[in-house]
């Protein structure tokens, strides 16, 4: 490597010298220490040529930033290959020049994150003097990779109309993307993977919630929508630079300051006054008012050296939504008082009702108040020490207050969340054609969830009734450390990237931080007489400190074999260190140790095994014009599972206790008569499979892209993935059906994680879309798809399968299958007024007949699938385990409605329960709920005001026409009084996908 010396009047290297020599050091030690292989910014490459399609040896390549004066360059080799990699998102002109050769550039050409874009070139003879200047056109086609994503630009960001403007919902736009609720990041999954295998980065740092990959649903800021330049989404099948997780990758990039000083001052405003009803609400609108506001500015501190950005962005917002539950009526209330008079705490715990629904229900409806107090703020500066070393700090803190209703049944839900993300980079050139680039980021997101309840204990089961809550407290305060390290390497045709990125995990929580009570009855009949099916009890949970670490690196291979075929050819390795408790506060259960394991056993062995290839071709086929590329790939992508799901034998060091009516035939409330009994027989401790291996998906695709008129391009293809080793909790210590004992006695029934299930996805892709070109940007998405699972949902969702001894007897479609999902996103500017095609007027008169424009979101799918169940004894279970049972299909009857109204979904006729000792013969998620379907739009004015100022106006509304968008129906038919019925829409909140309509305003002064 060399270095720029600089010598001072001592005859000693210059200050900064020093300074680059050192960082140069630590990036050359850093070198072979990644996962993130530079994915926050962009490559440049292609082969330069002559008129006789012969290459062009030794031709200089330069690039060159409009936004900051960077400057890169790069010679072509023999093969007249040139690369330039890590170059910061934005727009450059390029210059290729050679003696003997008119200079050719090309100006403005735009760089999106994640992108490799190939741009190919072909001098004329001539002299340097002379140019041929042309244009860049919209981005090409894909040719050096396979992977499935997409770049959510600017234009989509600033101007598509999102209700709350949470960035997460954009995701959605994404090829492979599935919205099973709001559009927020716990909703969304990709290509039959489950939301927890999402991995989430800021500017190439873990932004995920640490405890869960998803970040808080109600920290809307989180990351400011006015903080991110744009973001992309690698739904599947990406290279060995990715990972830390077997879902989608979704990388964020902030925004930066430029050489001319720009800013904006917004507020968008929302009131009830511009709302729709929902079907449930009342006939007045409930009350709603917020206010999202804010101001950003960036510029230069040293132009072309040193630059600066600021963003403000916070959230008033006061909703009142309807509640709607099901309560006991006044002659229900009477007989349980007179036949169970103890029972009146938990009786008096249900509000009174309003209207009759069957012989003992009432629904109940009131007014529940929504309100959030949210402040976000980005800060970042850029400097470059010098032409080949430059470094950014960003940091970024989210401080939100939510009180809510927990249920609908008058419990409160105060939520108090601290999300913060911390980002230093250090990028080095050590030559055109080696490039090196390190980080280190702090990713922390405390939380505080206390639920102020109604109930003296949790009530978690009377059929027909809604469930009531008692104080609850949860707390998590999460830290992941990350130090990643990335090299590029150009050799001929190959470009290399090689690096490793290790993260330390810290999580201080406890899910109980009040010692909790649960109770169930199988029936209101039971409950009456004081029967109970189950109770537990869980003590008080001090906070335990998990502990964890990564240590992940990859090599990866880019091989242009010819100008028109590129392999890439990589590998990864993966290791998740076991979780441990620093006090070493863990009480270990394997039935191997007859119980509970001696102090100091691990939770589970380490899996050493987590090699991932990856590969993939891309081809331009010579016939084809060079406007069709075919692309396939093969990849393998491992998940450590949520961090929370090791917290099981912490949670076991406080007391956990159940019994059932297998084990008592005569439980009934209060619970002092049995505490002796719970202490001798039921202790219900919390486990994981200590034989565990990491769960992992394989994908693979087949994508055949095509150039089409007016700067399209189309897309079809076939994607697939299986699962392997998958998260699923299965109840253990059950009963044997011939002696009625458990295994371990002085245990109940418990839960143990395992990573025994799978899963399998297949589906037919298509894509059409243009980037913003003359004041039009399209992008339209389809997916046909069956995702399957035997009872898992990803890494950190699971469902309790019917029959714990056969996983396999729930395989049927996932929880979030759909089957055809559709969405459309566009904005257009209207081609009239100043610098328009049309009426090209000047002054007041084309002030305002110009600078409209349009944009909207359509988004279409159909139902997602509903297990029907059945509340059972488990008296009648022959092992005892009454954990999610489904009934009977009854021969010839159809289980929907005739029209299938909001009131009676399903046929109850259709349904019935099982024999005494037998499990039901319906399949797992045979039904479907309501499909979606939604139209936002937006339509904005702007208008210049002095020259450097302009003020934009927008009017925003979410589902335009006001369609319904229902929940799924109740699905238990033990709970008469409900099942089949719909009780409310998709989303009764205030903002994401799914409310009824709701109209937002907004007023912006950019300057």
């Amino acid at each position: 490597m060399t270095f720029d010396r600089r010598v001072d009047v001592s005859g000693g290297y210059s200050m900064a010298t020093r300074t680059e020599l050192a960082l140069a050091t630590i990036l050359a030690l850093f070198s072979g220490v990644v996962v993130y292989g530079q994915i926050d910014r962009a490559n440049l490459n292609g082969t330069v040529m002559d008129s006789s399609r012969a290459v062009v040896a030794d031709a200089r390549v330069e690039v060159v930033s409009r936004e900051t004066g960077l400057k890169r360059a790069a010679n072509t080799g023999p093969t007249g290959i040139y690369s330039i990699t890590g170059l910061p998102i934005g727009t450059y002109d390029v210059t290729i020049s050679r003696a003997g050769f008119r200079t050719f550039e090309v100006t403005g050409i735009q760089l999106f994150v994640g992108e490799t874009r190939t741009m190919d070139a072909e001098l004329q003879l001539g002299t340097v003097s002379e140019e041929l200047q042309v244009e860049a056109t919209v981005a090409p086609l894909e040719t050096t990779n396979a992977r499935v994503g997409a770049v959510l630009e600017h234009q989509q960001l600033d101007d598509i109309p999102i209700n709350g403007r949470n960035w997460a919902t954009l995701e959605t736009l994404a090829p492979g993307a599935i919205n099973a609720g709001s559009g927020g990041q716990r909703d969304i999954r990709f290509v039959g993977r489950g939301r927890d295998d999402n991995n989430f980065t800021f500017d190439g740092i873990d932004a995920t919630g640490v405890q869960e990959q998803s970040q808080k649903a109600d920290a809307r800021l989180n990351i400011s929508l006015e903080s991110i330049a744009e973001f992309r989404v690698e739904s599947a099948v990406y290279t060995a630079e990715s990972g830390a997780s077997g879902g989608a990758q979704v990388n964020a990039v902030s925004k930066t300051g430029t050489n001319v000083l720009h800013g904006a001052t917004f507020e968008f405003f929302r009131d009830n006054a511009l709302d729709a009803r929902s079907p449930f609400d009342p006939s007045e609108i409930p009350p709603f008012r917020m206010n999202q506001f804010g101001a950003n500015l960036g510029g230069p501190i040293a132009r072309n050296r040193t630059f600066f950005f600021v963003n403000y962005e916070g959230i008033r917002q006061s909703l009142t939504q309807t509640v709607v539950g099901f309560v006991p009526n006044a002659a229900f209330r009477s007989k349980v008082l007179a036949s169970s008079p103890v029972l009146k705490p938990i009786l008096d715990a249900w509000p009174i009702g309003q209207t009759a629904v069957d012989a003992n229900t009432d629904l109940y409806t009131a007014p529940g108040i929504d309100s959030v107090h949210e402040n976000s703020v980005t800060a970042r500066v850029d400097h470059s020490l010098s032409d080949r070393t430059s470094l950014f700090v960003r940091y970024n803190i989210d401080d939100a207050f939510i009180d809510k209703p927990f249920d609908s049944i008058g419990s409160r839900d105060t939520e108090s969340i601290r999300p913060s993300n911390l980002v230093v980079q250090a990028m080095h050139v050590f030559s055109d054609r080696a490039v090196n680039e390190a980080k280190f980021g702090v990713n922390r997101s405390p939380f505080r969830h206390p639920v102020l309840g109604t109930a003296p204990v949790a009530v978690q089961s009377v059929p027909g009734f809604t469930d009531l809550s008692p104080n609850q407290l949860d707390l998590e305060v999460g830290t992941t450390l990350s130090w990643s390290d990335n090299l590029s390497i150009i050799r001929g045709r190959h470009t290399f990237k090689m690096g490793a990125d290790i993260r330390r995990i810290l999580l201080d929580n406890t899910s109980v931080g009040i010692a909790l009570t649960t109770v169930a009855f199988n029936s209101p009949d039971d409950f009456v007489n004081n029967r109970m099916d189950s109770l537990s009890l869980d003590d008080q949970l001090g906070i335990g400190q998990m502990r964890r670490a990564f240590w992940m690196g990859y090599a990866q291979d880019q091989f242009k074999v010819r100008p028109n075929l590129t392999l890439n050819l990589g590998v990864r390795y993966e290791y998740y260190s076991v979780m441990s408790e620093a006090s070493g506060h863990i009480a270990v259960v394997d039935f191997a140790c007859g119980g509970f394991c001696p102090a100091g056993t691990p939770m589970y062995s380490p899996d050493r095994n987590n090699f991932a290839p990856r590969l993939s071709v891309a081809w331009v086929p010579g016939g084809a014009d060079g406007r069709t590329t075919i692309r396939s790939g093969f990849g393998v992508y491992y998940s450590p599972n949520q961090n929370d799901d090791f917290s099981d034998p912490h949670e076991s060091t406080a007391a956990r206790f159940a019994l059932s009516s297998a084990d008592v035939s005569n439980l009934s409330y209060p619970l002092t008569p049995f505490l002796g009994l719970l202490q001798d027989q039921g202790a219900s401790p919390k486990g994981i499979d200590r034989s565990r291996k990491d769960g992992y998906y394989e994908n693979w695709d087949l994508l055949i892209q095509r150039q089409l008129a007016h700067n399209f391009t189309g897309q079809v293809g076939y994607i697939g993935s299986v699962g392997r080793n998958l998260f699923g909790g299965r109840q253990v210590n059950l009963k044997d059906p011939i002696t009625g004992k458990r295994p371990i006695p002085q245990f109940g029934q418990f839960q143990i994680k395992y990573n025994d299930s799978n899963s399998s996805f297949h589906s037919l892709v298509a894509s059409l879309q243009r980037s913003f070109t003359s004041g039009w940007l399209w992008q339209t998405q389809y997916i046909w798809s069956h995702a399957i699972a035997d009872g898992s949902v990803g890494t950190g969702e699971t469902a309790q399968v019917e029959n714990a001894s056969c996983r396999e007897c729930d395989r049927s479609s996932a929880n979030f299958d759909v089957r055809h999902n559709v969405v459309m996103n566009s904005v257009y500017q209207l081609p009239i007024g100043p610098g328009r095609a049309h009426w090209n007027a000047k002054g007041a008169a084309g002030n305002l007949i110009g600078g409209w424009q349009v944009s909207g979101i359509l988004s279409a799918r159909t139902g997602l699938p509903v297990n029907i169940t059945v509340t059972r004894k488990a008296a009648d279970m022959l092992d005892g385990n009454n954990r999610n049972q489904r009934p009977d299909l009854v021969p010839g009857v159809p289980i929907y409605t005739t029209d299938q109204p909001i009131t009676n979904w399903f046929n109850p006729a259709a349904f019935a329960v099982p024999a005494k000792g037998t499990w039901g013969n319906l399949g797992r998620n045979v039904a479907r709920g309501p499909g979606f379907w939604e139209v936002d739009s937006a339509l904005e004015k702007t208008t210049p005001v002095g020259g450097k100022m302009n003020v934009k106006v927008r009017a925003e509304a979410f589902n335009l026409f006001n369609r319904p968008i229902f929940a799924n129906p109740a699905a238990n038919i033990s709970a008469v009084s409900s099942f089949g019925r719909i009780t409310n829409v998709l989303n009764a909140g205030a903002v994401g996908t799914g409310t009824p309509r709701r109209m937002q305003l907004m007023v912006r002064v950019e300057y």
